[in-house]
């Protein structure tokens, strides 16, 4: 082992600051002596100090000290804090053990082996799959725990464009690849053409006669202030309506009582007339949304595949009704499936094993600042999920806006590139697992490069993910090249054009 500097002074059995031979990076691991035994430690921040640029008022004299600095190998000082993961020994038998008293101020700190870090972050077995490889330690690769994925909850943080998709995707790969089943809400489309086995497409249907009148507002968009509209629907969605024959013929039908009712107010009428008009304009683009004659949404889901439901076509409001709807039926199923399986009564089950539910573009559909049936669903799993084999996982580019309590549920986190200061704070008071010195690298990540953090990795650490080849889409668009290819086509278009005229 190489050694790399000192413990400086007042060093603690989770943190120490050290004092280096050379310029550390955020991401490297050391090993340095305690009373307890050796210790393997992260580097979380590290600083470049010089006493003579400090000296300097303006520019000439900081080009003064510049100089002389540059000839002076005393002036350059390399300073890192480093956070204690544990001791060496147990960390070998996977097992975390703090020690009970910090390194001692002037202890040597050498660079961890990297059969050690193998040993730690390649793990082995069923249960492991590989993500990408170590920042600092490119040969080194890193897996995380299935089993941990889905027995607890995970965040995906990350500005636009940074990899977060990607990351979600892989997993998804991963979980495909051991026969386990998840469930992504696809908001945008971005997982429409996964290209690896055992993916299902779902088209986001819903049954309206399950829903109640809030619910069956939302997905009509009758606005939220519409108080009048919002109350004669819930009174002409009778138990009769929703056993109708014709969902949507007796549910107009209620309504043109109202219309043509010589006994109804003058508002009332209009209002009526008004919703009538809402339910055909919701019909006509939305018809194959609003099935009135299908069964039960889950039935569309496959046990052991990867559900991908499509919800492109819907505002935020319909498809926060289609993810509250399947994350309470999804619950309720494994809850049923761990009765029949620990009393052998029940009724029949879809899921007969855990699922993961990942729901994209989380800050609009589990708000931090609004209250609505997802964030009641969400809430619960967050919860009660692991006891009944139901993992949540929410990705999302804006976790200042995340419901705080469910964000503060996740035992596990990947936080990719994030530059705004606010989202940053959010995550330290929200969770425990990120500290101060790494949310102040977050702004320094690059594309595809995350910090894996919780229960779902041997340890902390600095991942450059595996890029997911059969997601297709999702990248940026090269918009310059595709403005040529449809100038070349444009230009052949009018030369046949102009062909065909000739010759008539």
């Amino acid at each position: 082992m190489s050694e790399l500097g000192v413990v400086a002074t007042e060093s603690s059995t989770d943190r120490f600051p050290l004092i280096a031979s050379r310029p550390l990076r955020v991401g490297e691991y050391v090993i340095t002596d305690t009373a307890d035994g050796k210790i393997l430690s992260f580097i979380e921040k590290s600083m470049i100090r010089s006493s003579l640029m400090e000296t300097a008022k303006n520019y000439i004299s900081a080009v003064e000290a510049s100089r002389a600095s540059e000839g002076n190998p005393r002036d350059k000082l390399y300073v890192a804090t480093a956070r204690v993961l544990g001791l060496v020994d147990m960390l070998k038998n996977g097992v975390v053990f703090m020690p009970s008293v910090p390194p001692t101020p002037g202890s040597p700190v050498f660079e961890a082996p990297s059969d050690l870090l193998a040993d730690i972050f390649s793990r082995k077995g069923n249960n492991y799959a590989i993500v990408g490889k170590l920042l600092r330690n490119p040969n080194i690769s890193v897996s995380i725990d299935l089993n941990r994925v889905a027995s607890r909850h995970l965040a995906i943080l990350a500005t636009t464009g940074s990899g977060k998709s990607n990351l979600l995707a892989l997993i998804a790969k991963r979980v495909s690849e051991v026969h386990g089943t998840m469930v992504i809400f696809d908001y945008h489309g971005e997982y429409s053409n996964l290209a690896f086995e055992r993916v299902t497409h779902v088209q986001s249907k819903i049954n309206p006669r399950i829903l109640d009148s809030e619910e069956l507002a939302d997905l009509l968009e009758v606005r939220a202030s519409a108080d009048k509209q919002r109350s004669i629907l819930s009174t002409v969605l009778t138990s009769e309506v929703k056993e109708s024959e014709n969902f949507w013929d007796a549910l107009i039908s209620e309504l043109n009582e109202i219309v043509n009712d010589k006994n109804s107010r003058s508002d009332d009428v209009n209002v009526a007339r008004r919703l009538i008009e809402i339910i055909n304009r919701a019909l006509s683009r939305m018809g194959r949304i609003l099935d009135p004659d299908m069964g039960d949404p889950i039935d569309q889901l496959k046990p052991n595949y990867i559900n991908v439901i499509d919800m492109s076509e819907l505002s935020e409001a319909q498809a926060s009704v289609i993810i509250s709807y399947y994350l309470s039926r999804i619950l309720e199923d494994r809850k049923q499936a761990q009765r029949l399986r620990i009393t052998g009564e029940g009724t029949r089950v879809r899921f007969s094993s855990p699922v993961i539910v990942a729901i994209e573009e989380a800050h609009a559909f589990i708000p931090n600042d609004v209250y609505n049936e997802a964030v009641e669903a969400a809430s619960k799993i967050a919860r009660e999920g692991r006891k009944f084999g139901v993992s949540l996982i929410i990705v999302s580019q804006r976790p200042s806006r995340v419901n705080q309590d469910i964000l503060s549920q996740m035992g596990s986190m990947a936080v990719l590139r994030l530059t705004q200061p606010r989202d940053q704070n959010y995550i330290l008071e929200t969770s425990e697992l990120i500290s101060e010195e790494l949310a102040e690298y977050l702004p320094s990540l690059n594309v595809g490069e995350a910090i894996l953090l919780g229960q779902w990795v041997s340890l902390p650490s600095i991942v450059k993910i595996d890029k997911a080849e059969e997601k297709l889409l999702g990248s940026d668009i090269d918009a310059v090249k595709q403005w040529s290819e449809s100038k070349d086509w444009s230009e052949i278009a009018r030369e046949n054009t102009d062909e065909f005229i000739k010759g008539v």
